[in-house]
């Protein structure tokens, strides 16, 4: 056997190796359940320095990142040059960004009185502008999807769900004339918290509008995102999903964020569902949980070898 012939044998066992363990048990590696999964991670969860998260995630074999934050600010934010640069890194770590991440309708609705105390990211009238920064960058770092919101919670976003729609439906027709698809993020804070509303909104948007799926964030208005939310959405309007681990006191008193593996978030229950149903999209580790013992890349690495194994787990039961 020539040596390439035999390296390549060698490839093949080493990676059917994990299939048995003895006769009677069967596990899956972490690296390839990443790959699997399509996972990702949002980068300013890992590091603020966007070359340390990529060199993080290769470490990993992950290839995929969501970006969000770089240095503390948005990535719309970026210069023409930095835009650049960050391609050039996705090139050299052989890495794709599966979404960008942008505060777009992260302000009070005109006219309306938001619950919290948070003011406006970026204000109502530049929220166009935003957007379009937010697709040169989707287009340079080659990817169709753009994260967004859906204004600050009031005390019954029912009361201006039709408003809400005709702002997500203005943005929408801005997207698909540059070939980009919106991805609204149920987010407790804004008008589509729970899965719920989640799945009310987009029944009535345009189809270059879907879920960034969160199976957490509706657990602080008391619902649980699995499987309760879930079975609420279209699988096919799903197009990115946020993992991560979350636990509330009774009747959804005090919920905080723990690691992606602890914390009553069924997620290995939720990746099962995702496996049956054949979910080809992407998904991302979301760790914002702080751990006063470590430093926060410490607590996402910690989340993510959790994540992992509770992905190889959901794989090995399929």
């Amino acid at each position: 056997m020539i040596r390439r012939q035999f390296l390549k044998t060698a490839g093949i066992l080493s990676s059917a190796a994990w299939v048995m363990d003895g006769a009677a048990s069967f596990s899956f590696p972490p690296a390839m359940a990443a790959k699997q999964f399509k996972l990702a991670v949002i980068s300013d969860g890992l590091s603020q320095d966007f070359e340390t998260a990529l060199k993080i995630l290769q470490s990993y074999q992950i290839r995929w990142v969501e970006i969000r934050k770089v240095w503390d600010k948005y990535n719309t934010e970026l210069s023409p040059q930095e835009i650049k640069r960050f391609k050039e890194l996705l090139d050299r770590y052989e890495i794709r960004c599966s979404q960008v991440d942008t505060a777009l309708f992260k302000c009070a609705l005109p006219g309306t009185k938001p619950l919290g105390p948070g003011g406006p990211i970026y204000p109502y009238a530049e929220q166009m502008d935003l957007l379009k920064r937010a697709i040169e960058r989707a287009h340079a770092w080659g990817t169709d999807k753009v994260r967004i919101f859906a204004f600050w919670r009031v005390a019954d976003p029912e009361t201006i769900f039709g408003r809400v729609c005709d702002e997500v439906r203005k943005a929408a027709e801005v997207a698909k004339s540059a070939g980009i698809r919106l991805i609204i993020e149920n987010e407790d804070t804004t008008n589509v918290g729970k899965v719920a509303e989640l799945s009310k909104i987009l029944a009535a948007l345009p189809a270059n509008v879907g879920a960034n799926y969160d199976t957490g964030n509706g657990m602080w208005l008391g619902e649980v995102s699995y499987p309760d939310g879930f079975k609420t959405l279209d699988p096919k309007r799903i197009w990115n999903i946020h993992l991560k681990g979350a636990e509330c006191a009774p009747n959804f008193k005090d919920c905080h964020e723990t690691f992606a593996d602890q914390g009553q978030i069924d997620l290995k229950g939720q990746l099962t569902a995702l496996l049956r149903d054949g979910y080809n999209g992407t998904m991302s580790l979301e760790c914002e949980f702080k751990d006063p013992n470590l430093t926060p890349t410490e607590t996402t690495k910690r989340s993510l070898d959790g994540l992992l194994k509770v992905m190889a787990e959901a794989i090995a039961q399929r």
